[in-house]
């Protein structure tokens, strides 16, 4: 009698044991999809391009920038990318324009917002090779600090790289971003695996007035 009702217990312990850990193992789960849900953010590719005047004005501090309609200019363009560490200078078009594609700019993203959306993200992404259209090719180069620029719409904003890492090429990207903070997004390939693209965050320091 006494064996069994020490079995008994036995069993009711294991029982408990393995329930707590389902519990355990639950409750971390979700706690990482919840923050997960927080910090990332899915968006599908899509395509554009990138250039910078050569003199800027700084404006005042008091003078809020504001959001406007992008304006074409004669290329067709909406705005240009400079990134001057690795001489990259390129137009891009709308989102509806049958220019915005791979094979001839870069790439502007799906859910891309344009630079004067305060806190909001604009996501660009280019070719990596050797191609003439491999106009990402040497981003790897840049060093946390480097400066990217958007002129749009007459005003140049300064961006400062902040981090980068690697995802899967699966056709959708994770944007790990603060949310709090207006920012640039640039993905490419991988140099070295054909299973892996770079992502780029970029946070707006400063705007300045185009000449």
């Amino acid at each position: 009698m006494q064996s069994r009702l020490q079995k008994n217990a036995k069993i009711t312990l294991s029982i408990l044991f393995i329930l707590i850990g389902i519990g355990f193992l639950t409750y971390n789960y979700f706690g990482m999809k919840k923050s997960n849900l927080f910090s990332e953010k899915n968006m599908k590719l899509v395509e554009q391009q990138i250039v910078l005047p050569e003199e800027v004005r700084t404006i005042d501090e008091d003078d809020e920038p504001t959001i406007t309609e992008p304006v074409e200019d004669a290329a067709g363009y909406i705005g240009y990318l400079s990134v001057p560490d690795v001489n990259i200078k390129r137009g891009f078009t709308n989102l509806d324009s049958p220019n915005n594609t791979l094979s001839k700019n870069i790439l502007l993203v799906t859910g891309s917002t344009m630079p004067d959306v305060d806190k909001g993200n604009l996501i660009l992404a280019g070719h990596n090779g050797h191609s003439k259209v491999s106009f990402f090719n040497d981003l790897y180069k840049l060093e946390d600090g480097a400066h990217a620029y958007v002129t749009y719409n007459g005003k140049i904003y300064n961006y400062v790289l902040k981090n980068r890492y690697d995802v899967p090429k699966v056709g959708t990207v994770n944007i790990q971003r603060n949310v709090d903070v207006t920012t640039l997004t640039l993905i490419t390939c991988h140099r070295t695996s054909n299973s892996l693209q770079v992502v780029f965050i970029f946070e707006l320091e400063s705007i300045n007035i185009a000449q």
